[in-house]
C-alpha cells in the first residue's frame, strides 16, 4: 500500500533528476570552500577563509544559471555573478552610511522595481536584494573585517568562477537565437514597464520587500541583546515575486530554513574549532551542487547552516543563540505571510507575464 501525501507536502519533498550533477560540480563546491578556509586557518584570518568559501558556494549559482543565457561560458558566468557582485559592492557603500538600514531598504525597493521589466532582470534583481541584505549582515558579524565584510565575501564569487573555468571543462553548444526571437523587443518592454508602474499591481513586491525590511529592521533594533538581524535576512530570502492566495511556498520554505537552523546548531555542537567546522563546511559545499539540481528543500536546508556557521564563528555556542535563530525564523515568516495574506485582501493581482514579440 502506497502512502499518499498531500499535494504541498510532495511537491515540497520532490526530487528532480532530469540534471545530472557531474563530480566536477562537487569538486568545484568542495574546493570552494576547502581552500580559502584553509589558507584562512594558515594566515590566522579564518573568517576570512569562511566568508571567501560561503560566497563560492552562493553567488556564483549553479550550472543551470549559468547557461540560461547566450554567449561564450565566461560571459555566462559573468552575468550570473554580476548581480552578486553588485550586490557586495553596494553593501560595503551602505554600512558606511549614518543610518544603513533606511538605505538598504530604499535600495532594494527600488531593484525590485524591475521585476517589471523582464524575466532575467527580475531573476537578476531578486539575486541581487538578497545579497545585497545578506552582505549587511555579514558585514554586521564579520569581526575585524567591518565594512570590508561584504567585499571579503564577493572574492568567493571570482574564486568559484576560476575554480569553473579550470575544472568544468564541458564547453555549452546551447544557442541562444531561437529564444531570443521570441523575446519582447526593448519598447514592448518599456511599455510594459510604464503600464505596471500606474497599477499597484506593479509596486506591490517592492512595497511588500520594503514593509517588511522595515518592520523587521525596527525589531532588530528594538531589541539589541538578541541575535535578530536574522529577521531581516529572512524577510528577504522569503519574500517572493507573486502574490499567493494561500502562500503555502513561503511557509514551506520557512519550515525548511527552521530546519537549517537546526541543522545549523547541530553542526556547532559536534564541531569544535574552526578545523573541524571548516571540514563540515567542505562537505556541505560538496553537497550544495546535488542539492540545488534536486530539490529546493536540500538546497534551502543546506545553505542556511552555511550563512549561519560564517555569522556565527568565533562566537560561544549558546542555547540563546538557537533560540535566537528560531524566534527570528518565524518572526520573519510571519511578518513575510501576514503581508503576503494583506495585499491578497487588497486584491492586488501579480504582474502578467511579458507578452511575447509575436502577439
Amino acid at each position: 500500500m502506497r502512502l499518499s501525501l498531500p499535494g504541498p507536502l510532495q511537491a515540497l519533498l520532490a526530487v528532480d533528476r532530469t540534471d545530472p550533477v557531474r563530480p566536477s560540480a562537487m569538486a568545484i563546491g568542495a574546493l570552494g570552500m576547502a581552500v580559502p578556509v584553509a589558507f584562512g586557518l594558515l594566515l590566522g584570518q579564518p573568517h576570512a577563509g569562511f566568508l571567501i568559501g560561503l560566497g563560492a558556494v552562493l553567488l556564483a549559482g549553479g550550472p543551470a544559471e549559468a547557461s540560461s543565457t547566450g554567449g561564450g561560458r565566461t560571459t555566462r558566468l559573468l552575468a550570473t555573478a554580476l548581480p552578486a557582485l553588485a550586490a557586495v559592492a553596494t553593501a560595503t557603500l551602505l554600512a558606511r552610511l549614518p543610518a544603513p538600514d533606511p538605505a538598504m531598504i530604499l535600495t532594494v525597493a527600488i531593484a525590485a522595481l524591475s521585476v517589471n521589466y523582464s524575466r532575467p532582470l527580475a531573476g537578476a534583481a531578486i539575486r541581487f536584494n538578497i545579497y545585497c541584505v545578506l552582505g549587511m549582515t555579514l558585514i554586521e558579524g564579520s569581526a575585524g573585517h567591518g565594512a570590508g565584510g561584504a567585499l571579503v565575501f564577493g572574492l568567493g564569487a571570482l574564486w568559484n568562477i576560476l575554480l569553473r573555468l579550470l575544472l568544468d571543462l564541458r564547453g555549452s553548444t546551447e544557442s541562444a537565437s531561437a529564444d531570443a526571437r521570441r523575446q519582447p523587443s526593448p519598447a514592448q518592454r518599456r511599455a510594459y514597464l510604464r503600464k505596471q508602474l500606474r497599477s499597484l499591481a506593479g509596486w506591490q513586491f517592492p512595497l511588500r520587500l520594503a514593509i517588511g525590511l522595515g518592520i523587521a529592521s525596527l525589531l532588530r533594533h528594538a531589541f539589541p541583546a538578541h541575535h535578530f538581524a536574522w529577521i531581516v535576512l529572512t524577510v528577504a530570502l522569503l519574500t517572493e515575486h507573486a502574490i499567493a492566495h494561500l502562500p503555502v511556498t513561503t511557509v514551506q520554505r520557512l519550515l525548511v530554513t527552521i530546519g537549517g537552523v537546526a541543522l545549523a546548531w547541530l553542526l556547532f555542537t559536534v564541531a569544535h574549532g574552526p578545523i573541524a567546522l571548516g571540514i563540515v563546511a567542505a562537505v556541505l559545499a560538496m553537497l550544495v551542487p546535488v542539492a540545488r539540481a534536486r530539490s529546493s528543500l536540500l538546497y534551502a536546508t543546506l545553505s542556511a547552516p552555511l550563512i549561519l556557521l560564517v555569522i556565527d564563528i568565533g562566537q560561544p555556542v549558546a542555547p540563546g543563540l538557537l533560540v535566537d535563530r528560531l524566534v527570528a525564523t518565524l518572526i520573519g515568516g510571519a511578518i513575510v505571510v501576514a503581508l503576503n495574506l494583506a495585499f491578497d485582501r487588497l486584491r492586488v493581482l501579480t504582474p502578467p507575464a511579458l507578452p511575447s514579440a509575436g502577439r
